[in-house]
């Protein structure tokens, strides 16, 4: 019994420094404030609070969520080749998370922004060919709405 109870402190002693850092406070609370910021649109003063939250805390669990959010607020702010950088990375070192599905999709519209239709008709089709993206229903909006215009 001492084993199994050792065992619950040890975790719940490991879940308490993973969430709040070494410095006592709530880690996820500077993300927050950063994702804050790109909802209210404070595109730059967003990048730089999540920026410095993805260097102070290089392995949390919510990184490749503030990956993401920065390239958004890059989006936002209309820094178009940053915006495709952070994307890209989102990709690159979170394939397999929810942002990186939802950064692909948004680089397909990123093309679309800048005018290159036929780059953006390739990355939905990718998206297409997936099937598991939860933008499946977009991408093939936009790819029979390019396909009309190309027709007409």
């Amino acid at each position: 019994m001492k084993t199994r109870s050792g065992v619950l402190t040890a975790s719940l002693l490991l879940i308490v420094v993973y969430t709040t850092g070494c410095d006592g406070q709530r880690s996820s609370e500077a993300f927050h404030r950063g994702r804050d910021l790109v909802i209210k649109g404070q595109f730059d003063a967003a990048e730089s609070a999540l920026a410095a939250f993805e260097k102070q805390h290089p392995g949390h669990v919510l990184l490749s969520r503030t990956r993401f959010l920065r390239a958004k607020a890059k989006l936002g702010a209309g820094d178009l080749p940053q915006a495709r950088q952070l994307f890209q990375q989102t990709i690159d070192q979170f394939p397999e998370s929810d942002e990186a599905d939802k950064a692909r999709y948004k680089l397909a519209f990123i093309e679309l922004i800048d005018g290159n239709n036929q780059q953006a008709e390739q990355q939905l089709q990718d998206i297409v060919k997936q099937s598991r993206s939860i933008y499946l229903a977009e991408a093939t909006a936009v790819r029979a709405m390019l396909a009309g215009q190309r027709a007409e």
